[in-house]
């Protein structure tokens, strides 16, 4: 009897200690909470007070582009930096690509053992002990293939995450040349529609003079006053069109329209866009390479992998627990074996859903391919055709300009009028007006060629 009593007391000694040193472990592993409350005032307080002289957006910029941190050319490609930098789309984008990481870790980690004590003590037994006690420690056995079907799948959601950060950076740049070239042009409609209400003030003015000698009637000077009010009234629309497209641009870089006051863009690549290269590969390219593609292709991959998962499944994972019992002052060592019967179901119903989910995903795959297509199509039909109709505003506007040239000859050596001048004049910016709305629309189409293939041109 003594010597039972003194084995359970050593094995007191032996469990308690152990089990002790077992919760710090776990505990010590454990992460910790922490609360970031958003405060709606202070994110205020930075949201308007950003700017294109910000230090960190400098820096950003400079190495994105690596070159020393001197002032960059504000240029579409700086600007498309800024847009990644200040525009929220891609701190979402990353943080979705840790969210798929944290996944994938996940399916690579390997279940935890369970530990478990069922104290029992009997009272009707004193001696040699009441009490029956021991650990049991429980592993999980996962069906064959099960596991590397989950890092598969978690793999591929990783990999269409990654995916989304090119499309999202790609998209922001393509927001910025969608808010660069109206601003583009509507510097230019603004010079031009300055031009024409001071040929239209001086052509009034000069018929005002003649009818004053009496050689144009009235009706001509009220006409002239008309026309004079009109180029008046868009003059003062080209003003507001260049402030509203100066608001559109601020709201592409995430930053607010005081940001750019001051700032002089460079219109460079605008003035003169890239040549094209041949489109039959860059098509090609898009066809089977676009970062959207490549991340429905890897939702496909995450739903074959995941139908593979549903398959493995059908064979149950079972657990097993060696374990260690002192029942009542003697010794016993278990092994505990349980697992599911399948007997009612073979995991069918998760089968056939997968199934049917990895048909969709390949569904989809094929519906953005055929998006893909139907983009570079009309993209490449736009192209082509405002690129004729340049060519055919810039021929009128040369022809304006000759006739204007030979206006400014004759008028020189007394031939004509000081109307027949004003009128050529007026005929020429308004050659030059249409010829710039061709140029913007050639512009327009040539961006979303450019997002269409992921491809720069501008």
């Amino acid at each position: 009897m003594l010597e039972r009593q003194a084995k359970a007391k050593r094995f007191r000694l032996a469990v308690f200690p152990l089990s002790a040193i077992l919760l710090s472990l776990q505990l010590s592993a454990c992460a910790s909470y922490r609360a970031h409350p958003i405060d709606p005032d202070a994110s205020a307080r930075r949201l308007v007070a950003k700017s294109l002289k910000d230090p960190r957006l400098l820096r950003f910029i400079a190495a994105e582009e690596k070159r020393r941190g001197d002032v960059p050319r504000w240029n579409l490609e700086t600007l498309a930096l800024v847009a990644l930098y200040e525009r929220p789309q891609m701190p979402v984008a990353k943080a979705e690509l840790a969210f798929a990481q944290g996944g994938e870790l996940t399916a690579k980690e390997l279940p935890n053992p369970t530990l478990s004590l069922l104290p029992t003590y009997n009272t009707t037994t004193a001696f040699p002990s009441p009490w029956k006690v021991g650990p049991i420690v429980t592993f999980l056995i996962d069906s064959y293939g099960a596991r590397p079907a989950r890092i598969a799948r978690a793999r591929a959601r990783v990999a269409a995450a990654r995916e989304a950060l090119s499309v999202a950076a790609w998209k922001l740049r393509g927001s910025v040349a969608g808010a660069l070239i109206p601003l583009w042009g509507a510097r230019r409609r603004l010079f031009l529609a300055k031009k024409a209400y001071a040929l239209a003030r001086e052509y009034r003015a000069a018929l005002e003079a003649r009818y004053r000698a009496g050689m144009v009637s009235a009706a001509s000077v009220n006409l002239a006053t008309v026309t004079e009010s009109r180029a008046a009234i868009a003059r003062a629309a080209a003003r507001r069109t260049l402030r509203l497209d100066r608001s559109a641009l601020a709201a592409a870089l995430g930053l607010p329209q005081k940001a750019l006051k001051g700032v002089r863009l460079d219109w460079s690549g605008l003035d003169h866009p890239r040549p094209l290269s041949p489109l039959a590969p860059l098509i090609h390219i898009a066809l089977t390479g676009r970062p959207d593609l490549l991340a429905a292709l890897s939702r496909y991959a995450a739903a074959q992998a995941a139908l593979r998962l549903a398959i493995a499944r059908q064979y149950p994972s079972f657990d097993i627990g060696p374990g260690y019992h002192y029942d009542q002052g003697d010794n016993k060592f278990i092994l505990a074996v349980s697992l599911p019967l399948p007997i009612l179901n073979q995991n069918q119903g998760p089968i056939a859903a997968a199934r049917a989910a990895r048909g969709l995903a390949a569904l989809r795959f094929r519906a953005v391919q055929g998006k893909v297509l139907a983009e570079i199509d009309h993209a490449t039909t736009d192209w082509r055709a405002s690129k004729a109709e340049r060519g055919s505003a810039r021929r009128l506007e040369n022809a304006a300009r000759e006739a204007a040239l030979r206006a400014h000859t004759a008028f020189a050596a007394g031939a004509i009028g000081r109307l027949r001048l004003l009128g050529a004049e007026t005929a020429l910016v308004e050659a030059q007006e249409g010829s710039l709305s061709a140029a913007i629309d050639e512009r327009g189409a040539l961006a979303d060629l450019e997002a269409a293939l992921y491809h720069r041109f501008l």
